[in-house]
């Protein structure tokens, strides 16, 4: 086995067998897990039922709401209503002409009320289409959608008959349009779902980013602890400085690797058992793709649909295109050549900087201009969400110093599509620069390994370079 082999075992052996790489390996996807099931479940919407006391200064539209925004015919023939919606929560609504707005927000705030919110609709109503809805205790968005959809339907109804039109007609003839947006070379009829993509492509740039910090950082201080504790002079006298650097940085990405591995093996078999039963009420991958590839198009179903159910539409449409349209396999393969090449591209530069000082504390002079960039890469990519393809997304995607974030962006917003040149590029770019900035980082290390007791300047650093 080679020189740099067997610092690579070393490196990676020491710290894979150690309790506290075990322990995190465990514990942070049951952690993250954890706190995303306590989430989703402190924010779940609790069904109760609702009583809604109406003040109706138009006196034609309070009369008119239902009693119940359920209506068990309709969701019967609704393939994305909730199947068991009857038998949750119930919204009441009791117009009263009796009082008036203030006596009702009076009895609200006390504690002789029999309802828990308030509904005004003004004299103008059909004019103005706004409505206030007072209450004590703020309702959940699913509650807040049923009344809007109720309200809405309610003033339709009546501005319908008001132009002496049959409603049933009305909605034959109502359209809500769906455009789609298709790539002209690709001529792909699906939705791009750019935001979305382009979601994907950050959360796994905020990896990269992570994970050249952390395991970017090993790599200094294992630099620091060997010159401090002088085992380097020991070492140095077997191997060249430069297969050191080479095996250090190499041992702690594959053990960065094998914990990333061991990661998504845990998340995988948590998403495989748990998420089942985490998913929307009504969801099936086969049942919506074939509801959205059938006769009726998603603007067709979307009409017949209210608010609510539109909303459980958009989710299982949402959940049905991670599973069904993302590109993960060449996804995860831009991902993974990202993931290394950035961190080989910086892990030289901190080993560098770990050889050049001689404690921790005179580490931050020299690790601003190295991580900025980084920084950079995280920023551009959270605004470049919104326009993926824009001039300082393309550039950024290119510049070796940001491209391991902003590229998993780009690409994943673009499904590929018309990548490939600018891909290669990146590629190669970040290839080339991992070689040069290795190189002077070995040239920096050879110099800086055996030096002890001088403050390094960023002349001195210069000097070290013409070696």
């Amino acid at each position: 086995m080679s020189k740099i082999g067997l610092i690579i075992k070393r490196e990676y052996s020491s710290r894979v067998k150690k309790k506290s790489f075990i322990i995190m390996t465990i514990l942070v996807p049951i952690l993250a897990a954890g706190f995303l099931i306590g989430a989703m479940i402190l924010g779940m919407p609790e069904d109760r039922d609702l009583s809604i006391k109406v003040i109706d200064d138009s006196l034609i539209v309070g009369q008119n709401l239902h009693i119940s925004q359920h209506n068990e015919t309709e969701n019967k023939n609704n393939p994305f209503a909730d199947p068991e919606a009857h038998l949750k929560s119930k919204i009441t609504y009791k117009p009263d002409i009796k009082l008036t707005l203030d006596e009702a927000r009076a009895l609200l705030d006390s504690d002789q009320a029999n309802f828990d919110m308030i509904l005004y609709i003004p004299e103008n109503i059909l004019v103005s289409n706004v409505v206030k809805l007072y209450y004590k205790e703020m309702p959940n968005s699913k509650a807040q959608a049923s009344i809007m959809d109720n309200i809405n339907e309610t003033i339709e109804i009546l501005k319908v008959k008001e132009a002496n039109m049959d409603y049933q007609y009305y909605k034959s003839i109502k359209t809500q349009v769906a455009v789609h947006t298709i790539d002209n070379k690709s001529e792909s009829d699906q939705d791009s779902q750019i935001e979305i993509k382009a979601g994907i492509g950050f959360a796994l740039g905020l990896m990269i980013y992570m994970f050249i910090f952390i395991y970017g950082v090993q790599v200094m201080k294992g630099v620091i602890e060997e010159k401090t504790n002088r085992i380097v002079e020991v070492i140095v006298s077997s191997v060249k400085p430069f297969e050191l650097m080479m095996g250090k940085i190499i041992g702690i990405m594959l053990v960065g690797l094998t914990q990333f591995a061991m990661w998504v093996v845990l998340i995988g078999i948590f998403s495989t058992l748990v998420m089942p039963f985490m998913l929307p009420d009504g969801y099936d991958v086969g049942t919506l793709a074939g509801e959205m590839n059938g006769p009726h198009t998603t603007a067709e179903v979307a009409n017949a649909m209210g608010q609510q159910d539109q909303v459980i539409m958009q989710d299982n449409e949402i959940i049905n295109f991670l599973f069904t349209q993302v590109p993960w396999g060449s996804l995860i393969a831009i991902f993974l050549f990202f993931f290394i090449g950035g961190y080989l591209l910086y892990g030289s530069l901190m080993a560098a900087i770990g050889a050049a000082v001689d404690s921790e504390t005179d580490t931050q002079q020299f690790m601003l201009p190295v991580t900025l960039p980084l920084v950079f890469a995280y920023l551009i990519s959270v605004m470049g969400m919104q326009d993926p393809n824009s001039t300082v997304m393309q550039w950024c995607s290119q510049i070796p110093f940001t491209s391991p974030v902003v590229m998993l962006v780009r690409y994943s917003a673009n499904a590929g599509e018309g990548m490939t040149l600018s891909l290669i590029t990146s590629m190669l770019l970040l290839i080339v620069t991992f070689i040069g900035t290795t190189w002077l980082a070995g040239k920096i290390y050879r110099t800086g390994i055996l030096m002890y007791g001088k403050k390094v300047t960023y002349k001195e650093l210069f000097k070290w370079l013409k070696y």
